[in-house]
């Protein structure tokens, strides 16, 4: 495919990196800098000049598969969705946007956009997702049934030594270990695998199930614990947007920040629904005045991973259970769970995966990437006038070394396939390491 980038910074190079390999990749910024950094680094056409100047767009192709805009500005990604419209012959085209206002308008339709991402709202949903499941690691949900996918920490030693096919009986059989992270390695587990201390599983089965034993893994001391206090480090848009999430699900919300513009825009925004308080002191000042030793949870926001992780460390040193730390920089992610912190992928993040999604996607097939880049689900729904519409569920012995493939029916799943035939409204599933994306890809995507 054809694609346009606008925008060089760390979303437009690391997109430009990844989408390069298979793709005909063009990406075009104002900053000299960082369109030297990616001649000197990739495969792909860079170009210096302004987004907003029409005549960038004359010296390229006419016909293009994709652009995506992802500059720091709502403003800039609007206009040069708008320009190239003129210009070039767009299929579809994908946008970053900042201002959640954008989210409930209608302004986007009347744009020709095909995807819109919100990284701070995608962001601050996850953690609304954590506060439902507080012992989860992650959850993602999907926009099709009331399944979901969920990673917990093992720290009850009572789980150790069991095999996988023994942790699916505990949820009788209706929810699936689809993964294990130990030792900074993902791996897909076979039933005989056998869990240890410290893993990070992933769950996959309908929300209630999981939730009525998922708890156990965890530590039985702390399972009972509600949460009712949170501290956000972190004053600026994420940090502001986590609190409103937080204060509808009725938290009483403290923000800390040694910026004191930051702490007066979060005072503006949030008027008296959240505490907030500029302090350039350190944990010690903050227990003793503030009363901070009642919190239950502790959400480190910055764009700083090292802030982020220290703050988390010192939270859990003084008696917090709950810390997350925001994700900005995927160098960072294998250290903050090594620590055994909740990681939640920050706004660049964010961004970037959500677009590498919405390209891989469609109506029909569905690809999510999970445990930090290292696993990937494709899913693929079996419409109306499907060509696999009465054939058999046909698993090649490759594909079976690979991956582990369920089928959703009618809100259940289904693992056992042998003469199974498709019918209107079921869901395939595969689950796999993200080397073998390009192997499980094609294979999904046959009989569409």
């Amino acid at each position: 495919m054809k694609i346009i980038i606008a925008g060089a910074g760390k979303v437009g190079y690391h997109l430009a990196k990844t989408l390069s390999i298979l793709h005909d990749i063009t990406i075009i910024d104002k900053n000299s800098k960082a369109i030297l950094k990616i001649k000197e680094n990739l495969d792909v056409l860079a170009i210096h000049g302004n987004i907003e100047d029409p005549n960038i767009f004359f010296q390229l192709d006419k016909n293009i598969d994709f652009f995506i805009a992802v500059t720091n500005s709502d403003e800039v990604n609007i206009i040069s969705s708008l320009i190239i419209d003129d210009i070039i012959e767009v299929k579809k085209k994908i946008i970053r946007l900042k201002n959640i206002f954008f989210s409930q308008s209608s302004i986007l339709n009347k744009l020709n956009i095909y995807d819109t991402v919100f990284p701070y709202s995608y962001t601050a949903n996850t953690i609304k997702y954590l506060l439902e499941f507080p012992h989860a690691n992650n959850v993602k949900l999907f926009d099709y049934s009331n399944i979901i996918l969920l990673s917990i920490r093992v720290n009850n030693s009572d789980f150790v030594g069991y095999n996988i096919r023994e942790v699916m009986k505990k949820f009788n059989d209706e929810v699936m270990v689809v993964g294990i992270e130990r030792d900074k390695e993902f791996y897909i587990p076979s039933p005989t695998d056998l869990v240890k201390s410290r893993d990070l599983i992933y769950l996959f089965g309908q929300k209630e199930k999981i939730k009525e034993e998922y708890s156990d893994f965890e530590n039985q001391d702390i399972v009972d614990k509600k949460i009712k206090n949170c501290i956000i480090f972190g004053a600026d848009n994420l940090g502001i947007e986590i609190a409103k999430v937080l204060v509808k699900k009725k938290l009483n919300v403290k923000i800390i920040d040694k910026d004191l513009t930051k702490c007066q825009q979060a005072i503006d925004i949030l008027q008296d629904s959240v505490i907030v308080l500029n302090s350039r002191y350190g944990w010690g000042h903050l227990l003793k005045e503030e009363g901070l030793d009642n919190a239950d949870m502790l959400i480190a926001t910055t764009t700083n991973d090292e802030y982020n992780i220290i703050k988390c460390i010192e939270g859990r040193k003084a008696g917090i259970d709950k810390t997350i730390a925001i994700n900005n920089d995927r160098e960072y992610y294998s250290l903050m769970h090594s620590l055994n912190l909740v990681v939640v992928r920050g706004e660049k993040i964010n961004s970037y995966y959500s677009i590498l999604e919405s390209i891989n996607s469609n109506n029909v097939v569905k690809q999510k990437r999970y445990c930090g880049d290292m696993g990937v689900l494709f899913s693929k729904k079996i419409i109306e006038n499907s060509k696999s519409v009465g054939k058999k569920v046909s698993i090649s012995d490759k594909i079976e070394k690979i991956a582990l493939v369920y089928l959703i029916r009618d809100g259940s799943i289904l693992k056992e396939l042998d003469g199974i035939k498709y019918k209107e409204g079921d869901i395939l599933v595969a689950f796999s390491k993200i080397d073998n994306s390009t192997i499980l890809d094609k294979w999904i995507h046959q009989d569409i």
